[in-house]
């Protein structure tokens, strides 16, 4: 698994930068972050998540390690109770397979684009 060797947030970008130990740098926009929220609140209790169209113009009003593998985030639409793994930043990072932002659901640790036909967003 690749760990974080430096983590930086531009709230005049709206992005959260990451630099992984393998060399990789993912660029997350704060927008497309929020989309992902991992929560219960957001995904339910099952296996799937899906991405959520979050209100355009999300900020970050805090963000905190959560011990050493994932971080805590406050958005600032007041919504503050997802845990972004390290695992799940890197799976969503748009230089993970498949390459660019992904809109879509994981099911399985399997992603699945969004379809025409999928009724959720």
């Amino acid at each position: 698994m690749s760990r974080p060797v430096d983590v930086a947030l531009s709230r005049s970008a709206a992005l959260l930068t990451i630099e992984w130990d393998d060399g990789i740098v993912s660029r997350l926009p704060i927008d497309y972050l929020r989309g992902w929220c991992p929560c219960a609140g957001c995904q339910g209790h099952g296996p799937v998540v899906e991405f959520h169209e979050s209100p355009p113009g999300q900020g970050i009003e805090l963000m905190a390690e959560a011990g050493s593998y994932a971080l805590h985030l406050r958005f600032s639409d007041g919504h503050d109770t997802g845990i972004y793994t390290w695992t799940w930043l890197r799976q969503i990072a748009p230089e993970s397979p498949p390459l660019g932002e992904k809109r879509g659901r994981f099911a399985g640790g399997e992603f699945r684009p969004k379809t025409g036909q999928d009724r959720t967003t």
